[in-house]
């Protein structure tokens, strides 16, 4: 056996090495040591949390030579070749990612630049849970806080409309109405024909994260699909059309950005022009509990986060006496394992494996582990009959609540499809400059065997929205929740109608 080059010179060395070598000495030479990590989630003390956007004009010291940008994108790289959770990496030619764009980290003469080459890296995977994150977007997610406007589109009867529009925020500040058409946004006519197209476009098949897409996944059936396609087509277009670049910059926090709409709406004649405008803004964990009708409780809140577990627990406390219960998981991003895990804790009579994980093996580079994640039981369980709310905008762990529920306590699945996108980030892995990579290193299925990613919850009973339902202030998805509930009761308890 010929003898091993001499590694006193690391980088020299690994060229020379045969490639399968190469890839083993990289566990052991600091050019490629795996990064530090923080937790996925909470507050964090190595990054200032008044930190700046990165320079546009300027590499810091950890970036200043073409060896340190090269050695950070080598570790990304690295990292989600080894812990990304599907080793085909959803169809990607991994290694061609390395080879393109590892020299253009290193010829980066920004911070910006180099970050916007990790950013591509990452997003070549296809998946949202998968990125690199600035250190001023590091805090920024613990915070909560993005660019909104506080209005949520979607298509409706064919339409793209205002599905949705948050108090208190420039949506509400403009007027701006559920049920409301959009017929353009700035200068580009939203039509039937607008959307019937970006539905067929073969751009549209596959998301683009970095294009604007959100995380969800295409449904089965072909007209879920189809929105979720005219969707993906709006927000690229969103993307391209806000008035400020989206290049992050090393000077005051860029200008709001401008959004003027063309709405059509009944009570006028002509089409209101609206302008709206999105900054960085919050929008912290919420809970809440309503009563029906004095004997259904209704439980909503907005994400699996520690800071409002409190409220949800009181909320379940409160709803210990109720005949039946409806928790709302619409618009619900998800959030934390142990979250999920606890809440539907709260359901369960006997502890039980609801879903197993799914994890790269260490060493196996095409293989899985799968475990089992057990689930105990909190407190006094609650077992009334169930129904749980859901649509496109339920992703990650408040899916993995909706099926459980489903699976476990034959809830009710009322809405439309869900997001079809939940995996797990483990932690935060944290780059030279305090920037962080987030990688979904586990998948889940559940008990039944249902493929949490890529696949779309589909609701036991399918009920959507019409856009004279948004204008006259229907939820018909509640509505018809509580009214199959009823029928779910006992003979002789059934609730008093609305």
């Amino acid at each position: 056996m010929p003898a091993l080059p001499d590694i006193s010179s690391p980088a020299a060395a690994l060229r020379r090495w045969p490639a399968w070598l190469a890839a083993f000495a990289c566990v052991l030479l600091s050019g490629c040591a795996q990064l530090p990590y923080r937790p996925a989630a909470g507050p964090i003390t190595d990054v200032s949390w008044d930190v700046a956007a990165p320079s546009t004009t300027a590499l810091s010291p950890v970036y200043a030579t073409a060896r340190a940008r090269r050695d950070s994108a080598e570790r990304v790289w690295r990292l989600l070749n080894d812990r990304f959770h599907d080793p085909s990496f959803n169809g990607v030619n991994w290694g061609q990612v390395r080879v393109r764009l590892v020299p253009q980290a290193a010829a980066a003469r920004s911070d910006a630049a180099l970050y916007r080459v990790l950013k591509a890296m990452a997003a070549e995977l296809r998946d949202p849970h998968t990125e690199v994150l600035t250190p001023r977007e590091s805090v920024d997610l613990r915070q909560f806080v993005a660019p909104r406007n506080g209005v949520t589109l979607s298509v409706i009867d064919g339409r793209l409309a205002v599905l949705e529009v948050e108090p208190d925020t420039p949506g509400a500040a403009a007027g701006l109405h559920a049920g409301d058409v959009v017929l353009a946004i700035n200068d580009a006519a939203i039509t039937p024909a607008f959307l019937s197209a970006a539905a067929a476009d073969p751009a549209t098949l596959q998301a683009q994260p970095l294009a604007g897409d959100g995380p969800e996944a295409l449904p089965a059936d072909a007209a879920d699909a189809a929105r979720v396609r005219a969707m993906r087509a709006v927000r690229r277009l969103l993307r391209s059309q806000v008035a400020a670049a989206d290049v992050p910059s090393a000077g005051p926090p860029p200008a709001p950005r401008r959004m003027r709409l063309a709405i059509e709406r009944p009570s006028r004649g002509q089409p209101l022009l609206v302008d709206v405008m999105a900054a960085p803004r919050a929008r912290p964990p919420q809970a809440q509990l309503r009563w029906l009708d004095g004997q259904v409780a209704l439980i909503a809140f907005n994400r699996f986060h520690p800071s409002v577990r409190g409220e949800i627990e009181h909320a379940l406390d409160a709803a210990a006496g109720a005949r039946a219960l409806i928790i709302d998981l619409r618009g619900n991003g998800g959030g934390l394992l142990e979250m999920y895990r606890w809440f539907v804790g709260r359901f369960m009579p006997d502890e039980r494996v609801p879903m197993r994980t799914a994890t790269r093996s260490r060493g196996y580079p095409d293989a899985r582990s799968v475990d089992d994640l057990v689930v105990a039981p909190q407190r006094t369980p609650l077992l009334q009959p169930i129904a749980v709310l859901i649509d496109g905008r339920t992703a990650s762990s408040a899916e993995l609540a909706a099926v459980t529920l489903a699976e476990q306590r034959a809830a009710l699945l009322v809405g439309e499809p869900t997001c079809g996108c939940a995996v797990a980030v483990r932690v935060e892995y944290v780059l030279p400059d305090g920037g962080g990579l987030r990688i979904a290193e586990t998948g889940f299925l559940s008990a039944r065997g249902a493929r949490m990613q890529d696949e779309p919850t589909l609701p036991n009973l399918r009920v959507s929205p019409t856009l004279d339902d948004l204008r006259a202030g229907r939820d018909v998805v509640l509505a018809e929740a509580y009214r199959r509930l009823l029928e779910r009761l006992p003979a002789g308890d059934a609730l008093p109608r609305r």
